[in-house]
C-alpha cells in the first residue's frame, strides 16, 4: 500500500489459520485468547485467526528470496474471523434414523474439535451421559492429557489397555486430532486398538490420515461407509467398503422442472405464431361473381409483387426474419436443456462408486435401504432355488424309476406360473424407514442351513405319502418312455403336489418386513401366488373337468382328493411355522 502523504510503496504481510497454529506466530498473545476462540469453538462456529505485520519497502525480488516462515513470525493479532455453519435441514434425523438402525456413526472432519464436539452432540450420536474427553498434540514440553470438550479439566493420559483403564474407557466417549491418531497408531496401537470402539470424532484430519482411520476400523472387522464431498475426502472414499460422493454444488429439481415447462410453453407459442402466420389459400369469396373476380385478380396481383420484393429481400439477407427467430430459439432452448441436464460432479466423485446430485445425507439412507434389500431378495432367491430344485428332482426321479414323465402342457403350465413368481419376487422395495434388525451377511449361517434342510424334509415327507398312495390306489405297469404320453393318477398326484410346493416355497420365504415390502404390499407378486394357488386347488379338486383334461391330468378319486389337499394345506403351514421361528431364533430377527 502507499502511505498518507508519502509515494513509498510498503508491505504487509496478512495471514490467516487456526486460532492454535497462529498462537505461536503472534509477537504478543492477547489476554484471554485461548479462553475466546474455545468458547467460540465449543458453540459451533468456524473460528479462524487473522495476523498482520509491516514489513516495510521491499523489492519484488527480495521477497522471492525469503521463506515462508520468514513472514509468518512477528504478526500482530487483527482478529477472529468466527463463520457460522448451521446444519442442513434433515441432517439430524437422517443421523437419527442411522443411529436407530443398528450402524455406528463417526465424524471425520479437518475442523477444531471443540466445534466437532459440538455438532456430535447437537445430532446426538454422543451421548449426554457420558462426557467427551479430548486428547490433542501437546504444545510444547507439555505431557499428553486428555481435556474436557465442555470445560477445561484435564485428565492423566492412561497408555495401558488392562482391566484398571476398562472402567475410565467405557464411561467415556473420545475424540482425538490427526496429530494424536498417528502419535497412538505409532507408539501404542493396541491401546488405540482397545479405545477406537469409543472414538466418536476424529478432528483436525489430514487426507492421508482419513485414510488410516478407515483402514483401522477394516482391520477391526467394521464394515465402513464414507461419505464426502471435497477432495480432502477421496484417500477415505476410495478405502471404504462403500463411498458415496456429494456434490459441493446441489442440484435443484424445482428449477430444472421450471425451465422444462418454460421450454414447452414457449414451444407452443412458436408453434401457435407460425400457425397464424400462414397464409390463407381458401378464400371464402365467391369467385364467380364481377367482384369476385376483380378481388381475385387484385390477389394474384398482389401475391406476385409480394413474391418479388421477397426474393430481393433473401438475395440480400438469405435468411428470413422468421427462421432466424425460430433458429435462434432453437439454440437458446439447447443451451438451456444443456444446463439442465449437466450435473457438476466433486472432486469426491472421482473415487466414490455412488454419487448423490444433493449435499443431503439422506443418499446414505437410501443406499444403506437398498443394500440390505437386495442383500434379502438374494438370500431368499438362494433357498427358493435350492428347495425347488431339490423338489423337481425327487419328483422326476420318482416318476423316471416308474417310467413315466411330465407331459408337454404340465411342464408349459408349471414354468408359466412359476415364472411369474420369479419376475415379481425380484420387483419388491425396500420400505421407507431403515429396521433395527440386520440381516444375516451371507447363506453359511445356521438359519439358512436349517429352514432349508427342515422345509425340504417336510416336502420330502409329504411327496412319499403322496407317492404311495397313488402307487396302491392305482397300480399300473411299467410305461413306454417313447410310446405317446398317456396321464395316470401317479403322474397326476406328483405333478400337482410338486407344484403346490414350489408355490408354497414362494409364500413362505418370501422375506417381506422389516427389510423390503410385505406380501400384501407387493401386489403383483400376491397376485400371482393367488393365481398359481387357485390354479392348483382347481385341478385338485376337480371342480372342472373340462379344465383337468386341459392340462392332461386324470380325475383323482374322491378320498385320495381329500388326501392330497390336506397334505398340500399342512405342508404349507408347517413349513411357514418352522421358518418364522428359525427366523426368530437364529436369523435377524434376533437383533433387537
Amino acid at each position: 500500500y502507499v502511505a498518507t502523504g508519502t509515494n513509498e510503496t510498503k508491505h504487509i504481510v496478512a495471514v490467516k489459520g487456526a486460532p492454535e497454529t497462529l498462537e505461536s506466530m503472534y509477537e504478543t498473545v492477547p489476554e484471554n485468547y485461548i479462553q475466546a476462540y474455545r468458547h467460540l469453538a465449543r458453540q459451533g462456529a468456524r473460528v479462524l485467526a487473522l495476523g498482520i505485520r509491516e514489513i516495510g519497502s521491499l523489492t519484488y525480488q527480495e521477497m522471492r528470496d525469503r521463506k515462508r516462515e520468514d513472514f509468518e513470525q512477528h504478526l500482530t493479532f487483527a482478529g477472529f474471523v468466527v463463520i457460522s455453519c448451521p446444519l442442513k435441514p434433515d441432517t439430524k434425523a437422517m443421523v437419527k434414523e442411522i443411529t436407530e438402525s443398528s450402524h455406528k456413526v463417526v465424524m471425520i472432519t479437518g475442523d477444531n474439535p471443540l466445534t466437532a464436539c459440538h455438532v456430535a452432540k447437537v445430532l446426538r450420536f454422543t451421548r449426554k451421559s457420558m462426557p467427551v474427553l479430548i486428547l490433542d498434540e501437546p504444545q510444547g514440553d507439555n505431557k499428553w492429557v486428555w481435556k474436557s470438550a465442555n470445560d477445561d479439566n484435564e485428565f492423566n493420559f492412561l497408555l495401558s489397555p488392562n482391566v484398571e483403564m476398562m472402567p475410565f474407557i467405557s464411561e467415556h466417549e473420545f475424540c482425538i486430532t490427526g496429530q494424536a491418531f498417528m502419535y497412538l497408531l505409532n507408539n501404542h496401537t493396541q491401546f488405540l486398538r482397545c479405545i477406537i470402539h469409543h472414538i466418536k470424532i476424529f478432528a483436525r484430519m489430514a487426507p492421508k490420515q482419513k485414510e488410516r482411520v478407515i483402514n483401522e476400523l477394516k482391520g477391526l472387522g467394521y464394515v465402513t461407509l464414507m461419505c464426502g464431498d471435497g477432495t480432502n475426502d477421496v484417500g477415505a472414499l476410495k478405502h471404504a467398503d462403500v463411498g458415496v460422493a456429494l456434490l459441493s454444488h446441489p442440484y435443484d429439481a424445482s428449477k430444472a422442472g421450471e425451465k422444462r415447462r418454460k421450454k414447452e410453453e414457449g414451444n407452443k407459442t412458436n408453434s401457435s405464431s407460425d400457425h397464424l402466420c400462414q397464409p390463407i389459400s381458401n378464400s371464402h369469396t365467391n369467385s364467380s361473381s364481377p367482384l369476385g373476380s376483380i378481388k381475385k385478380s387484385l390477389t394474384q396481383h398482389s401475391a406476385r409483387r409480394t413474391d418479388l420484393l421477397s426474393g430481393a429481400r433473401q438475395r440480400h439477407n438469405p435468411m428470413s426474419s422468421t427462421t432466424a427467430r425460430r433458429l435462434e430459439q432453437m439454440m437458446k432452448d439447447l443451451k438451456e436443456e444443456e444446463k439442465v441436464q449437466v450435473v457438476r460432479l466433486g472432486d469426491a466423485s472421482i473415487a466414490a462408486p455412488f454419487t448423490s446430485k444433493y449435499t443431503s445425507i439422506q443418499s446414505i439412507c437410501h443406499v444403506i435401504k437398498q443394500g440390505r434389500c437386495t442383500l434379502v431378495t438374494t438370500l431368499q432367491m438362494f433357498k427358493i432355488l435350492a428347495l425347488n430344485a431339490l423338489v423337481l428332482a425327487y419328483s422326476q426321479s420318482v416318476l423316471y424309476l416308474d417310467g413315466i414323465k411330465f407331459s408337454d402342457t404340465q411342464a408349459t403350465v408349471q414354468g408359466l406360473l412359476l415364472a411369474a413368481c420369479f419376475l415379481f419376487i425380484s420387483r419388491s422395495k425396500p420400505l421407507k424407514t431403515l429396521a433395527r434388525q440386520r440381516p444375516t451377511p451371507n447363506i453359511f449361517n445356521a438359519y439358512t442351513l436349517l429352514t432349508v434342510s427342515l422345509q425340504f424334509a417336510i416336502h420330502f415327507g409329504c411327496l412319499i405319502y403322496v407317492v404311495r398312495e397313488a402307487q396302491a390306489a392305482d397300480p399300473h405297469e411299467k410305461v413306454d418312455l417313447e410310446a405317446e404320453f398317456k396321464p395316470n393318477l401317479l403322474n397326476s398326484a406328483v405333478y400337482l403336489m410338486a407344484l403346490a410346493l414350489q408355490v408354497a416355497t414362494f409364500a413362505v420365504n418370501y422375506r417381506g418386513h422389516p427389510f423390503m415390502e410385505s406380501l400384501l404390499e407387493n401386489k403383483p407378486m400376491l397376485y400371482s401366488l393367488l393365481f398359481s394357488g387357485f390354479a392348483v386347488f382347481m385341478l385338485a379338486s376337480g371342480i372342472s373337468p373340462e379344465l383337468t383334461e386341459k392340462f392332461e391330468l386324470v380325475e383323482l378319486p374322491v378320498g385320495y382328493r381329500k388326501a392330497l389337499l390336506s397334505c398340500i394345506a399342512a405342508d404349507l403351514l408347517a413349513c411357514f411355522v418352522i421358518d418364522r421361528m428359525l427366523c426368530f431364533l437364529l436369523g435377524d430377527m434376533r437383533c433387537t
